[in-house]
């Protein structure tokens, strides 16, 4: 399970690609938030870069939020594609080991009910094949009058 979160990870670093000319920028529009972040930790004795990396952290947006949400969109797919194959994999799993007993299950239970209503039916399929006999009868003697 560590794999695969290590997997997911991964994939979401590789596929958020960071916008480094939207690094600056950023920071320039948040300008006078920054300032006043910085002034607040000035006690705490932080590096620049510690305190850049809680303003990001604290303040939670992306440096580039189309792009962002051009990648999020993506992920979005992403994620649904892979539900879907996840489901596809799983039906076609309960298929290779189920269908079969699920179809023996569903005949058995079907010729039971045929004994539950043999009363009904059965004078019913007599009547289909005699109809089916008698149309037969018909069309070959039709052939042999033509003949």
């Amino acid at each position: 399970m560590a794999a695969d979160e290590a997997t997911k990870k991964q994939s979401e670093l590789e596929l958020y690609q960071i916008d480094d000319e939207a690094i600056i920028p950023f920071f320039e529009n948040h300008l006078e938030d920054l300032r006043k972040f910085i002034q607040d930790r000035q006690s705490h004795h932080l590096s620049l870069l510690e305190v850049l990396k809680q303003f990001i952290r604290t303040y939670r947006l992306p440096f580039n939020m189309q792009r962002y949400m051009a990648v999020q969109t993506t992920y979005i797919r992403q994620t649904l594609q892979e539900k879907m194959q996840d489901r596809q994999m799983a039906v076609s799993r309960w298929i290779q080991e189920n269908a079969s007993r699920h179809r023996s299950r569903m005949i058995q239970l079907q010729c039971l009910y045929l004994d539950r209503i043999k009363e009904r039916l059965l004078p019913e399929i007599e009547k289909m094949l005699d109809q089916k006999l008698d149309q037969k009868l018909n069309e070959l003697q039709e052939k042999q009058t033509k003949l």
